[in-house]
């Protein structure tokens, strides 16, 4: 039998759509906010006022809940099957009062999940509200050095939405939800450290210490010290109270070690420790301390090369890795050029104090064809200083990139909008004096067919590689033999 309150224990049709409505109009009454996502967490639906409220100029369709709201329930809700009602989340600056409804199909499995917000509406809502709010302002004033060792930066805040940067945010969501070791690997410049960041902003280490600290710029004489702190009088001239070390300064947070790859073998034993029996012991102190921290390490070179050639240890890595995350190089998701541009450059003007400087078609065309060894850090550098050496001019185009990029030169891809197409470069003639061996003409053949690819690729390799039929590692070894070559010749002139 159905309890007698429940919507099929009702006797008439007529009295149960009442009850329905009245239920309705009192929720649309206490939430002014909703938003929908499926089951991967994507936004499907929002309403307008919620939109509003969020600053979107346009509904945030597609996007993942945390792009749109970091410290979402919704994940929660999905992972978990189960509802969170009337809770408060920090939203905007302020607290929102929130509930969150996983939706079920009809065979009971989840299919996506619903959000409802309300702010300042409801009648009795307001004052507690604005209680917290009060409270929040008074928490973040009176804690800036906890600040200091916060996360920066969050997920929303790395720009891009091609399938390269969208797998990786995933796994970023993926690994915060889990109390393991991140190992993220990728060339210099990638954002190692931004994803660190928004790793530890999504977890529930979140109001913990983000501790970071650069194994390559640290000293080998003094990174014991740096990693585990010195005991009091534990060398002449040391402090008397001690010093702590990194891993007691985060606490219960998170430590971002990066370039692990150059830390030193003895000192890679030690940090084994720490993640295998969860102690350590300060310089000069044989007191064993023990901690809960989480290590997210970064680096730049090859691991498991060095692992095998004995300079670094192979149990380490595999501690280091549980869970590994490769973060792709700028030339591999060039799509998201045009969205990073837009970022830094709003990002240097506002850090400068510069009107808006907007980049224009034939000058997004012509970053395109750069092969960015740097990556986001080099792209970061070259529009700094568009920015500074275009001072009067609202507009950033081919022409004032052209010098910053000296590997493009002055090319731009055909078709390119304003820009020339440049001239395919004359082959070099053989002097009478030089040989007509055979092998010698087709090396020079060869190197005169690769600076033309060169030039009417506008200096991409990848692209130059395409036009010579042959892949960019064989590309790669070809330019390094003519130029040792030409260094041969040159020093035997000398």
């Amino acid at each position: 039998m159905s309890h007698p309150m429940s919507m099929n224990g009702f006797a008439s049709p007529e009295v149960r759509e009442r009850v329905l409505s009245y239920l309705n109009r009192a929720f649309e009454t206490f939430y002014e906010h909703t938003i929908a996502v499926d089951r991967h967490g994507i936004v499907n639906w929002i309403s307008d006022s919620y939109c509003r409220f969020l600053g979107f100029s346009e509904p945030p369709l597609g996007q993942h809940i945390t792009d749109v709201i970091p410290n979402s329930y919704l994940p929660q809700v999905l992972a978990t099957g189960e509802p969170v009602l009337l809770d408060l989340l920090y939203v905007r600056n302020q607290w929102v009062l929130v509930s969150v409804v996983p939706l079920h199909n009809e065979r009971g499995e989840i299919e996506g999940g619903f959000g409802f917000v309300a702010t300042d509406n409801p009648s009795g809502m307001k004052p507690l509200l604005e209680k917290y709010n009060l409270m929040q302002r008074e928490v973040r004033n009176a804690s800036r050095f906890r600040d200091a060792r916060a996360a920066r930066y969050q997920l929303s805040q790395i720009a891009g939405q091609s399938d390269a940067i969208r797998l990786v945010k995933q796994q970023i969501r993926q690994a915060a939800r889990f109390d393991v070791s991140v190992l993220l690997t990728g060339e210099t410049g990638t954002g190692k450290e931004l994803f660190a960041h928004a790793l530890h902003d999504l977890s529930d280490r979140a109001a913990k210490p983000f501790v970071s600290i650069n194994v390559a710029a640290v000293p080998e004489t003094l990174m014991e010290a740096e990693f585990f702190g010195v005991a009091p009088g534990a060398f002449t001239g040391a402090r008397k109270e001690g010093r702590p070390g990194k891993i007691e300064i985060a606490g219960d947070g998170t430590l971002f070690l990066d370039e692990i790859g150059d830390m030193p073998l003895a000192l890679q034993s030690k940090l084994l420790r720490v993640l295998q029996e969860r102690e350590y012991e300060r310089v000069g102190s044989n007191e064993v301390r023990t901690t809960a921290v989480r290590i997210v390490a970064a680096t730049s070179r090859d691991l498991l090369t060095m692992v095998s050639n004995g300079e670094f240890r192979a149990d380490l890595y595999y501690r280091l890795s549980a869970m590994p995350i490769q973060l792709p190089a700028l030339r591999d998701r060039l799509e998201d050029l045009e969205p990073l541009c837009e970022r830094i450059l709003d990002e240097c003007c506002a850090r400068m104090q510069l009107p808006t400087r907007v980049l224009t078609a034939d000058g997004i065309d012509l970053l395109a064809q750069h092969d960015w060894p740097g990556n986001v850090r080099e792209l970061y550098n070259v529009l700094e200083r568009a920015c500074i050496l275009n001072e009067n001019s609202s507009y950033i185009d081919a022409r004032a990139l052209t010098t910053l990029l000296p590997r493009v030169g002055g090319g731009a891809r055909a078709g390119s909008a304003g820009a020339k197409s440049a001239a395919p470069a004359a082959p070099r003639l053989l002097s009478p004096r030089q040989t007509l061996d055979l092998k010698a003409r087709v090396q020079q053949a060869e190197q005169d067919a690769i600076e033309e690819a060169l030039q009417l690729s506008g200096g991409n390799r990848s692209a130059a590689a395409r036009l010579l039929g042959i892949s960019r590692a064989a590309l790669y070894q070809k330019l390094d033999r003519g130029r040792g070559k030409e260094l041969s010749e040159d020093q035997a002139k000398g």
